[in-house]
């Protein structure tokens, strides 16, 4: 799911008054006090720290999760903390609001890029924090890892653990494979899917041999690293092995794609209404509608019914590292013990369990082989407490137990290893900064709206549209923002 950004220059200060009664849609944990001892027996009461974070499944539990985890906290660090769970759906929105504010001390930076948060002054800078921090919280992360979340050369977050690296499949009914002999060994290219799209095909025509990823998406990526530009307005090509900034639609990699998609959707293979549609490429092929979606993916087994090939190695996009991190918000009435709380959080097991599986016994079991499941009868879309089910969304899942679903017992131990193994863009840790072109880059986003998609899913034939699509982006402005990203990259790579 991929995700995750901002960051942050110096500590500003912001109209603290006017969020109280604004923010909607927040689940707010009150601290409760577990006990009298303190931190290092301290005598100062513990200093609440409020920690954001992003829900996608049901929390309703987090209060429970929330007392055992001050009990840990006060007698370890002197701190107490209260969870904040802010909806998927809202989380922009709600998340802007809390920054305007002292109430947010922590949370997942997500949905914004990382130079827009240090740009708008939201966050504090972390450097002498992390100069200071023990030799187990360095040790975590990489040079490169750790230069995927600085902007301007300064260290605004931490990123977390989750698949920085993706490798594109092809995601296929287990079921359709069985019955017709599909020997999805052999299927390694974009050309091998051609024969296996026309057998589904003939064999079940009711069903639609391929569709999107997600919604309207045809895939969310693939050999193109768009430098941290999700409309992709100026691309590297090959993986990122190329420091050169090219126009997405004149890279071979993307008229190889496109050309393809295209000789699939005349021939009736992929969804006819692709860009309205609006359900999940999973969901199609395992509810029986559909054969095929493409995905990218890490280390994870697929879900039950489907099987995959793999068909793009696994690499690393140059704002991976950004897509998803953790910064202190640079209101926050108490940012040493934010950062404290915050470096807890990469190298406590016992606090990490709590806060991502919650208490054991009512959220999970403990499974022989070092993995968790499920109480009977619960399931992620039924448990009061969902985080395992979104470790991704935390800050270091590997100082906890996997759940079985994930495929092993050592899914954390395979994710670290999955990253490392995947080839990395050269740009790996550039941010664009496309604030002095804003008009240009708006012109060339309506652009790139208008033709991306429909490129991808096959819908229109790309011999005619590409040339049409580059003559409105050359209209649009399209020269200055690669102009503008290729001065920043060459700039970022000079002094990597």
């Amino acid at each position: 799911m991929c995700v995750q950004e901002e960051t942050m220059k110096k500590r500003r200060g912001y109209t603290a008054g006017i969020i109280c009664a604004c923010i909607l849609g927040l689940i707010p944990v009150s601290c409760s006090k577990n006990g009298s001892a303190s931190a290092k027996s301290s005598s100062k009461a513990p200093v609440q720290i409020n920690l954001v974070l992003l829900k996608v499944y049901d929390f309703s539990d987090a209060q429970k999760v929330q007392d055992e985890m001050n009990k840990i906290l006060e007698k370890r660090y002197n701190i107490d903390v209260k969870l904040t769970y802010v909806d998927f759906g809202s989380w922009q929105q709600q998340t802007n609001l809390l920054l305007l504010g002292t109430d947010c001390d922590i949370l997942p930076l997500f949905g914004t890029p990382l130079s827009t948060y240090v740009a708008n002054g939201q966050l504090l800078e972390l450097d002498d924090y992390y100069a200071k921090s023990d030799g187990t919280f360095k040790s975590i992360w990489s040079p490169v890892e750790l230069q995927g979340t600085k902007v301007n050369g300064k260290l605004y977050s931490i990123t977390n653990l989750r698949n920085f690296a993706n490798k594109y499949s092809l995601h296929m009914s287990q079921k359709i494979v069985g019955e017709l002999n599909i020997d999805i060994s052999s299927v390694k290219t974009l050309e091998d899917i051609t024969p296996v799209l026309a057998k589904v095909h003939k064999a079940h025509p009711e069903m639609y041999a391929m569709v999107p990823q997600t919604g309207d998406t045809f895939v969310n990526g693939w050999m193109w690293d768009g430098l941290g530009d999700e409309s992709w307005i100026g691309v590297l090509p090959e993986k990122g092995q190329t420091a050169k900034v090219q126009n997405v639609f004149d890279t071979a990699d993307f008229k190889q794609f496109t050309g393809m998609t295209h000789k699939w959707y005349e021939a009736g293979y992929i969804m006819s209404d692709a860009l309205s549609n609006r359900e999940s490429g999973e969901s199609l092929v395992v509810n029986g509608k559909a054969f095929s979606f493409f995905n990218n993916d890490s280390n994870a087994a697929p879900v039950p019914g489907t099987v995959t090939s793999e068909i793009i190695a696994p690499w690393t996009v140059s704002n991976s590292y950004s897509a998803l991190s953790y910064g202190i918000s640079v209101n926050s009435l108490h940012p040493d013990e934010s950062w404290t709380l915050l470096q807890a959080l990469y190298t406590d097991d016992d606090l990490a369990t709590l806060l991502i599986d919650g208490v054991e016994g009512v959220h999970y079991v403990k499974n022989g082989n070092g993995s968790i499941s499920y109480p009977a009868g619960v399931t992620a879309t039924t448990s009061t407490y969902g985080g395992a089910a979104q470790y991704w969304a935390y800050p270091y899942a590997a100082l906890t137990p996997p759940l079985d679903t994930l495929g092993s017992p050592d899914f954390f131990k395979e994710l670290v290893a999955f990253n490392k193994s995947a080839i990395v863009s050269k740009a790996a840790g550039f941010l664009f900064d496309s604030t002095s072109i804003t008009d240009q880059y708006t012109a060339c986003v309506n652009v790139m709206n208008k033709y991306y998609k429909a490129l991808l899913c096959g819908s229109i034939d790309p011999a005619k549209f590409i040339p049409q699509a580059d003559a409105e982006l050359k209209s649009a402005g399209v020269d200055a923002v690669i102009a503008l990203k290729q001065q920043e990259l060459d700039k970022f790579l000079k002094n990597k």
